[in-house]
């Protein structure tokens, strides 16, 4: 008796394990297809239930799958399919390890609109800014941790610019999609202040 109740109690310690990681863990975050057979697809549906309509597929093999949030059962994630967000089932999909335990990767793009800027952080340090008026190159600093503030992150740039990071919904105000960052790009030497969205994805 006492042997059947050490393995019901590792049981359930390993399923428990099992699902609190995905319930737990930060997003966004980027993922990889997993488990699907070559000659199929994982669905995106319009809502977190196998039987809600399809809106999208993943490749099989597919990586760089930004999954923006989690359902309240931890068990589909919110994904971005063409101008809409929808569902997937995150037991078809792995999370990509951390570079150097950073909570955000080297390479990510935030934007805004109205007017339409981008920024893109790329390896390497390079930071490329981009208005319809022009493009400038700039040098990105590591990127900054707040220590009480979970969540928020700075990233310096080279004269006088950086942009504050906030992992907290956020939409383009363009389409149906979501987003799970948000930044105020400033620029100190215009002064100048712009506010936008982040995303992980390549």
């Amino acid at each position: 008796m006492r042997a059947m109740r050490r393995c019901a109690a590792a049981v359930l310690l390993w399923l428990a394990a099992a699902v609190l990681p995905a319930a737990a863990q930060e997003f966004p975050a980027l993922y990889s297809v997993a488990g699907v057979s070559a000659d199929d697809v994982l669905n995106i549906r319009s809502a977190p239930s196998a039987s809600a309509e399809i809106i999208g597929t993943l490749a099989p093999d597919q990586a760089g799958v930004e999954v923006v949030a989690a359902d309240g059962s931890g068990t589909w994630g919110l994904v971005n399919s063409g101008e809409r967000s929808g569902w997937a089932a995150l037991r078809y999909l792995t999370r990509a390890s951390a570079e150097d335990g950073l909570a955000l990767p080297r390479r990510f793009s935030c934007f805004g609109t109205e007017p339409f800027w981008i920024l893109n952080i790329t390896q390497g340090g390079a930071a490329d800014y981009a208005t319809p008026g022009g493009h400038t190159r700039l040098k990105a600093g590591r990127v900054l941790t707040s220590r009480n503030h979970g969540g928020h992150y700075l990233l310096p740039l080279k004269g006088g610019a950086g942009a504050v990071i906030r992992r907290s919904a956020c939409s383009d105000g363009m389409s149906d999609r979501t987003f799970g960052l948000s930044v105020d790009l400033f620029q100190l030497d215009t002064p100048e202040l712009q506010s936008g969205c982040c995303s992980l994805a390549p």
